[in-house]
């Protein structure tokens, strides 16, 4: 890969289009997809990237090299660009791959590409800007290649080209490129994230879940304390933004595995929509807004949701790779929720409450997994990417999650005929009628899931499903005909 290896070009040969990778090519950048593996698959080093980087990027891109995994997938390629080089490869033009980026986590790009020659840093060259070019002229001779690239670090190398194809969505940059250099063709990239992208991103559908924090308020009977409303909406929003915040980092250390899903492949990260530091960003900003809305709103709600932020980031760094801890992970960060509703409306509740809601969201929790699990199955995988689990495991994960499901329901029954339910219901056999439609909710969506018809995550399934909205209404009439009685 060192030019210094390759015999100069010959004088009357074809002029060879080099192409810059990332930005250019491909959308997205090596250097941080290596971090971000590196992070995922050993946490520890994160503390090493400092130094690392202190001692020069070429330092950096070589750790990187030597310590993250190799990717799974290339990125997405500009497919604007890969027609381009696809007609001028008709031609008889030599098509070459000059990058910064370290020649050992190259193995995916050139699966999804033949490239004539590749030029690339290694351990002791940092093939970028001024560096790179020297390595052109050296290969190709003054004004012998063509070159594509994206960045401000290229204007070195266009002054060495003869021709400079410029990948840009700026304006303002393509008119300062075509001033300074001979631009042949200035390529924009496919359209960058949309508002609704990055909606999609913060999963705003998945602020459903939030609503939880009302249950103690209801549970307890404290409706008619009109004034807790306004904690409540304010805990939904901080809640909401953490969560968004979670959600972004946790497509950003799937990134790998998510270029692999069939549906994941399109979110605003795998796909390229927008750059990892933006990303990164956006999530500071909004876990930055949650908490301090938070703090803000009772003191003791900040330091539950610090702690939620805390297990989500532990959830995707290690213990989604932990077959069953997961599971049992994304029923306490749902039960969490719960327990920020009583903080926010100082209600009084029961043990039955959180007895209840544990095993039914780790029913919902199992729920999801067997459904990830039966489509890996289903497209051949032998495993769950990025996760603990084994097509094997299918029946394990099925009847924990059934389990699980019927002792809730079991747990509300228990409920209905305790002491305690006479302080708050004037006829509480009325509140058997909960219990059932509970049990045929839960029946039927592991019904429906065995036969490959629910949705990877049931939240969504759930605001979508007519016939659950049916059941809610039957059980609130349930509700309505015990009497609720006024918080004791």
């Amino acid at each position: 890969m060192n030019p210094a290896l390759h015999p100069p070009r010959e004088p009357h040969s074809p002029i060879p289009l080099c192409v810059d990778l990332d930005g250019t090519f491909i959308r997205g950048d090596l250097l941080w997809d290596g971090i971000l593996r590196l992070i995922r698959n050993n946490p520890a080093r994160l503390l090493q990237l400092p130094w690392w980087l202190a001692c020069g990027r070429q330092m950096l891109k070589s750790h990187l090299a030597h310590h993250a995994p190799p990717p799974l997938i290339a990125p997405p390629i500009n497919q604007r660009l890969l027609a381009l080089l696809l007609a001028e490869r008709a031609k008889g033009r030599p098509i070459v791959l000059a990058t910064a980026a370290h020649v050992a986590s190259l193995e995916s790009i050139l699966r999804s590409f033949r490239f004539d020659e590749v030029l690339a840093s290694d351990d002791t060259v940092n093939l970028k800007g001024p560096a790179k070019a020297q390595a052109l002229v050296a290969r190709f001779g003054h004004k012998g290649f063509d070159y594509a690239g994206d960045s401000f670090a290229d204007e070195a190398i266009w002054t060495c080209a003869r021709k400079a194809i410029v990948v840009s969505r700026y304006p303002r940059r393509i008119r300062r490129w075509s001033a300074m250099f001979e631009v042949d063709q200035a390529i924009t990239p496919l359209p960058q994230a949309t508002w609704q992208d990055w909606l999609k991103a913060c999963r705003i559908h998945q602020w459903s879940k939030n609503l939880l924090l009302a249950v103690p308020f209801l549970a307890g009977h404290h409706f008619r304390e009109a004034w807790q409303l306004a904690g409540l909406l304010a805990a939904f929003l901080a809640m909401g933004l953490c969560a968004s915040a979670t959600y972004l980092w946790n497509d950003l250390l799937d990134l790998d595995f998510d270029r692999t899903h069939p549906n994941k492949k399109n979110r605003l990260a795998a796909a390229g929509l927008s750059s990892v530091p933006r990303i990164l960003l956006a999530s500071l900003v909004l876990v930055t807004a949650g908490l301090v809305g938070a703090f803000t709103l009772l003191p003791v709600f900040g330091l539950l949701l610090t702690g939620y932020v805390i297990v989500t980031l532990s959830y995707s760094l290690l213990l989604k790779r932990i077959a069953i801890a997961d599971i049992f992970t994304l029923a306490f960060l749902y039960l969490s929720r719960i327990v920020g509703g009583i903080l926010i409306s100082s209600a009084v509740v029961s043990f039955w409450l959180f007895a209840f809601s544990f095993l039914l969201f780790l029913s919902l929790a199992a729920l999801k997994r067997f459904t990830e699990l039966r489509r890996s199955s289903e497209s051949g995988a032998c495993q769950l990417m990025g996760r603990g689990y084994r097509t094997e495991d299918i029946p394990v994960v099925s009847e924990l999650g059934v389990a699980a499901g019927v002792a809730s329901t079991v747990v509300l029954a228990l409920y209905s005929n305790s002491p305690e339910i006479t302080q708050l219901y004037a006829h509480p056999y009325w509140v058997w009628g909960v219990c059932v439609a509970a049990l045929f909710w839960i029946s039927r969506i592991w019904f429906l899931t065995k036969r490959g018809a629910m949705h990877e995550d049931p939240i969504v399934f759930a605001l979508t499903d007519k016939a659950t909205w049916l059941i809610a209404l039957l059980a609130m009439a349930c509700i309505l005909l015990a009497q609720p009685l006024p918080a004791p």
